[in-house]
């Protein structure tokens, strides 16, 4: 019986400090319009590489997926996801586990560009393109690149494109459009009118609810994967770019600035002290107010 009990107390001890299996299955989503990665399929290559790399961390089955909408993404209910910068501007509730880096940052420098002219007053009337997102598309056009300052009307017609290969496209190739808003370093054969200012790139996002323990797996296997490709690598997660960014979203209304005069002190002094000129006075002789006339005689 003794030897009975030490060999049950051996097989509880053993299932104790074995490791559980893990099990579930991580989808990994990507969403990126504004990167060039080329093709479609580019795209879902290098988030299954990604996913490779969070299996191998985690030691649970990850698969991912490329949606054409943000909206289908989130419809998915995918438990990461890979976002275009200005889409996760408009979905800051979602956790951020790290920053895309491309060509050295995690912002690039956006600009508008043309093929006709090469001021803002020879694109008046013609059509312009942007990458629409769907996330705030009227918001990014208007307010961020164009700063709340070109009236809706000045353009000929608007050309949203499902990404950034296309929208040049559609300017450089077909020429069915003048203009276009991208990235400084995308573009070549047109002329830059003005720099746009600063884009956020892709963020990697928490959006499903997984274990703590899990989500530090998936943020390391993240932040030291270098699969290469349209994002170069993942930096640590900092939210002030898309913060900054979400704030451009808004229309902003310019007022000028008018200067408060300095305020005026009177001396009671001054006010009460007689002028210098009333202490100047003179007599005037009497007989400057009688004149006889010649030849008159007073009787």
């Amino acid at each position: 019986m003794a030897t009975k009990s030490l060999l049950l107390i051996c097989a509880f001890a053993g299932a104790a400090g074995a490791q559980p299996a893990p099990s579930g299955k991580i989808t990994i989503g990507i969403y990126t319009p504004t990167v060039e990665f080329g093709t479609a399929q580019a795209r879902l290559q290098y988030a299954q590489g990604l996913a490779k790399a969070i299996e191998t961390n985690t030691g649970i089955k990850t698969e991912a997926q490329s949606y054409a909408s943000i909206s289908a993404l989130e419809s998915a209910k995918v438990d990461y996801a890979i976002v275009d910068g200005p889409c996760y501007a408009t979905h800051l509730s979602w956790n951020l586990l790290a920053d895309a880096n491309i060509g050295g940052s995690t912002t690039r420098t956006w600009g508008l560009f043309t093929s006709t002219g090469s001021t803002m007053q020879d694109l008046k009337g013609k059509k312009i393109v942007f990458v629409q997102s769907g996330c705030n598309d009227a918001g990014f056009v208007d307010n961020a690149m164009l700063e709340s300052e070109v009236d809706p009307g000045f353009f000929g017609g608007r050309v949203g494109e499902k990404d950034l290969t296309g929208a040049l496209a559609v300017v450089t190739s077909y020429k069915t459009a003048q203009a276009v808003f991208a990235p400084v370093a995308s573009v070549k054969g047109l002329t830059k009118v003005f720099e746009t200012g600063n884009v956020p790139n892709p963020a990697f996002v928490e959006i499903g609810s997984q274990p703590a323990t899990v989500t530090a797996k998936v943020t390391a296997a993240v932040t030291g994967y270098g699969g290469g490709g349209a994002i170069t690598s993942w930096a640590k997660a900092d939210r002030s770019p898309y913060q900054a960014f979400a704030a451009r979203l808004g229309k902003v209304v310019k007022q000028g600035i008018l200067a408060g005069p300095d305020p005026v002190r009177i001396d009671a002094r001054d006010v009460l002290a007689e002028p210098t000129t009333l202490r100047d006075y003179a007599t005037v002789p009497v007989r400057h107010h009688f004149v006889r006339p010649p030849g008159d005689r007073i009787e």
